[in-house]
């Protein structure tokens, strides 16, 4: 795998330290990109060819993928970061800093920068937009895309997806979160309120809503912070979302991983993978996360998935 020489645009400072074991049983290493309107903290786990993990939100950070995600580290070579202004990620929150070509420049030099000439590209979530807009954009350093429960890259199933939502929230949970959206604590920000609001939030794209507990969301002090801001600024800077047409052009392989419990769609998940000239579709039996509810059936087919690509 070629090495590249590090742009003058950043510098580096790699923290050489060993944080324990992982689910894996892999070591898990850190470091920070410091870049001149940015400071990027990610973390690397297991050996093989690299899969770059972008979380969700937007405005949450990386923490709630782990430990279930760790897992793929005995096949590969796994790369997580919080995106800029969440969790151990620093920037300034407006829009010049928060922006969508900042998000994927990230990407590409971090790439750059941990020396991968491609990399296999996996978002959960609202990740699913920025691993899709990265192969688009970076197709020579894109080994292959996989989505898992990735949201829709357009507005077909956006009324089924908000009725789906409607339909699963007990009216427990809306009361609750009513609550919480008008109280002190999430006014100030506050993480442990911010933290409860989102458990609460992400029940109803469970298949066994209690499994929420199981999730890191005790959110980071920065990202119950500036989370509402990143999400706001990032959504002004991509606006609009209608790919379904420049789909049809990608040429990275695709692998679309959708946990059948979800809100969002079976169908649009499926769509997805029959858009994309070399998609295929696993469904999962789990929801959002589908990790908590099929974990082995996920790695399986990442795991097949990778094996079966062109190195």
């Amino acid at each position: 795998m070629g090495r590249v020489r590090h742009g003058a645009w950043l510098v580096v400072a790699l923290l050489a330290c060993t944080v324990g074991g992982t689910a894996a049983g892999a070591q898990v290493r850190q470091g920070v990109m410091s870049l001149e309107d940015a400071r990027i903290a990610y973390e690397v786990l297991g050996a093989g060819d690299p899969i770059f993990v972008v979380h969700g939100g937007p405005g949450l950070d990386h923490a709630y993928l782990r430990p279930g995600l760790d897992a793929l580290g005995s096949h590969a070579e796994v790369v997580y970061w919080d995106q800029r202004g969440t969790g151990d990620s620093e920037a300034m929150l407006d829009s010049t800093t928060i922006s969508w070509d900042a998000f994927l420049g990230d990407m590409d030099r971090l790439r750059q920068m941990l020396g991968y000439e491609r990399v296999a590209v996996l978002g959960h979530s609202f990740g699913g937009l920025l691993a899709l807009d990265y192969a688009r954009r970076y197709p020579e350093h894109t080994r292959a895309v996989i989505l898992l429960n990735s949201t829709e890259p357009g507005r077909r199933w956006a009324d089924e997806t908000r009725a789906a939502l409607r339909n699963a929230r007990t009216s427990a949970d809306s009361v609750r979160m009513a609550e919480l959206a008008v109280s002190e604590g999430f006014g100030a920000r506050d993480p442990a309120t911010m933290s409860a609001y989102y458990r609460t939030a992400f029940r109803a794209s469970m298949r066994h809503p209690d499994r929420v507990a199981e999730l890191e969301l005790d959110l980071a002090p920065r990202t119950a912070r500036n989370g509402p801001d990143v999400a706001r600024l990032l959504g002004g800077s991509l606006g609009p979302v209608d790919w379904w047409s420049w789909l049809e052009t990608l040429d990275a392989p695709l692998l679309v991983l959708h946990g059948r419990y979800d809100a969002i769609p079976e169908e649009m998940a499926r769509t997805l993978a029959e858009t994309v000239p070399h998609g295929r579709y696993v469904a999962l039996e789990g929801g959002h996360f589908p990790w908590l509810g099929d974990a082995p059936g996920m790695v399986a087919a990442i795991s097949t998935f990778l094996a079966g690509l062109d190195r």
